[in-house]
């Protein structure tokens, strides 16, 4: 308000100050008035001025303690983000899980299984892999039968898209040999030229010898 009622006078005032100044037959008196007005106008202006110049005080001890305790400064204290930083990418349903569990989600490479027999009838298979650092406790495990090749799929953690019928069972660590039994839900007749392949290489898995009286 105080900006535009400056303003307004020195639009008014201003000419009719110069007109007293130059004008013809003006007294002294009337120059001086004008003098008077042009010079209190500018001071005002240069008050003015100076009063929206001037610096805004310090905060108070509230206030800078209150932004003391907000998370960006908490962050950059702590030296792992600044106010500046750019916001942690957040996790995938698959590294939480993996990052929960303590393990790294792997492929491993089966080096042998074992096949469970109840006579001619397949019933169930355990692989076998060296076991690695930080092994996962659980692996999914899926099996597909066609014709002379039973064909096994091992992820271990927890994968992001299992392959169909794909079953997740604990593994067991002995000395430095990983394995898992899987148990078939339907079994399949058992012959002679019966191969275990890694369905992710395509490599024949080697068998394992049945303990006598399996």
């Amino acid at each position: 308000m105080l900006a535009i009622m400056l303003g307004l006078s020195w639009l008014v005032l201003t000419p009719v100050c110069v007109w007293l100044l130059f004008g013809p037959h003006r007294s002294r008196p009337l120059r001086g008035l004008a003098v008077f007005v042009l010079t209190s106008l500018q001071a005002t202006t240069m008050v003015l001025g100076f009063a929206e110049q001037a610096p805004r005080p310090a905060p108070s001890v509230l206030a800078r303690s209150g932004a003391a305790t907000t998370p960006e400064t908490v962050a950059g204290a702590g030296g792992s983000a600044g106010p500046d930083a750019a916001p942690a990418a957040p996790l995938s349903p698959q590294d939480a899980t993996d990052a929960a569990s303590g393990c790294a989600s792997r492929v491993p490479v089966p080096e042998a299984v074992r096949l469970s027999l109840r006579g001619r009838i397949l019933t169930g298979v355990t692989v076998y892999w060296p076991a690695a650092v930080g092994e996962c406790d659980v692996a999914a495990v899926a099996l597909r039968h066609a014709g002379g090749r039973l064909r096994l799929w091992v992820h271990e953690g927890t994968p992001g898209h299992h392959r169909k019928g794909a079953r997740t069972l604990p593994v067991r660590v002995t000395g430095d040999t990983a394995s898992l039994d899987v148990r078939l839900t339907r079994p399949i007749r058992h012959h002679a030229h019966l191969v275990a392949v890694n369905g992710h290489t395509g490599r024949v898995i080697r068998q394992k010898p049945r303990p006598a009286g399996m």
